[in-house]
């Protein structure tokens, strides 16, 4: 397996992409494809596509193209997308009620088993199919490793410290305050507000020109 300790973080938040694309173009039975029509599909340069090739190894021939079938298998063991993940979320309010609603519909390998929350007003409601449980009450599961936060910044360090004496060492977070953590413990921020932004001066320098 590929070491990917010398990619950079924006290569690894590429990478799904990448799978995505050539399982869908799999599916059109699409044989070989180049780095523009990828690019093309993506709007992602190409080569900033094959520079992030080049960084995992030999996955093509210059002019020659690359193979979906071999890079859609090749991405997906890179993703472990054959491995079943179960997910629990903490915050149950409305961005939380969406992430239950939606349950990684793409990837049925991902699944949120469980819901938790400190509202009295909202433990003990079910939501698409999944009952809310008191956050203070959360006891350790051996099946469980990764978690999804939609609470508030100022709640966010008090959950990731617990989580931790969990056993939890995976965390996605829509908070985007930078939380204290653990060294093997890994945290994904996601700042919906900073994507707007980027999206929203993207859009806009290209009007300008």
């Amino acid at each position: 397996m590929t070491d990917l300790k010398h990619l950079s973080p924006a290569t690894m938040r590429r990478l799904p992409l990448y799978y995505r694309v050539f399982k869908d173009l799999a599916l059109k039975q699409v044989e070989r494809v180049k780095s523009h029509d990828i690019s093309d599909k993506l709007h992602i340069p190409a080569a900033t596509i094959r520079h992030d090739f080049a960084a995992l190894g030999e996955l093509g021939r210059s002019g020659y193209g690359y193979s979906v079938l071999a890079l859609r298998d090749y991405f997906g063991q890179l993703l472990a997308t054959n491995q079943a993940e179960a997910l629990i979320l903490v915050g149950a309010g409305p961005l939380g009620q969406a992430m239950l609603a939606n349950n990684f519909r793409r990837n049925p390998d991902l699944n949120i088993v469980a819901a938790y929350d400190i509202d009295p007003a909202i433990i003990g409601q079910t939501f698409h199919g999944i009952v809310v449980q008191d956050f203070a009450m959360i006891e350790p599961d051996s099946q469980i490793q990764t978690a999804i936060l939609t609470v508030p910044s100022d709640a966010q360090q008090a959950v990731v410290s617990r989580l931790e004496t969990l056993g939890i060492n995976s965390i996605l977070t829509f908070a985007p305050q930078p939380a204290e953590c653990h060294p093997e413990t890994t945290i994904a921020y996601v700042d919906l507000t900073r994507e707007l932004q980027t999206l929203l001066f993207v859009a806009n320098h290209r009007q300008a020109n």
